[in-house]
C-alpha cells in the first residue's frame, strides 16, 4: 500500500483537515501511522475520532492492505 493512496483517501474523507500525515512505520507498506487534525473532530470524543478514521480506511483494513494502523487525531477548537 502506498502512503499517497492512504493520504488521498483521508483527504477525501476529511476535506477540511489542516493536517494529514501518513507514515509507513516499517517500510513494508502495511504498517502505518496516520495523523489527522480536522475541525470535523471538534466536540467528538477521541474514540469517535478514531472510529471516523477507521471507517474511512475500512476497505483497506478489511482486505489486509493495512495490517496495522496507529491513529492520532485532534480537532482544531
Amino acid at each position: 500500500m502506498e502512503v499517497e493512496a492512504i493520504r488521498a483517501i483521508l483527504e477525501g474523507a476529511f476535506p477540511g483537515a489542516g493536517t494529514i500525515d501518513v507514515d509507513d512505520r516499517t517500510g513494508t507498506g502495511d504498517h502505518f501511522q496516520v495523523t489527522v487534525v480536522s475541525p470535523e473532530f471538534d466536540g467528538l470524543s477521541l474514540l469517535d475520532q478514531h472510529r471516523r478514521v477507521n471507517e474511512a480506511l475500512a476497505a483497506l483494513l478489511a482486505d489486509g492492505s493495512i495490517h496495522e494502523l496507529r491513529i492520532r487525531t485532534r480537532g482544531t477548537a
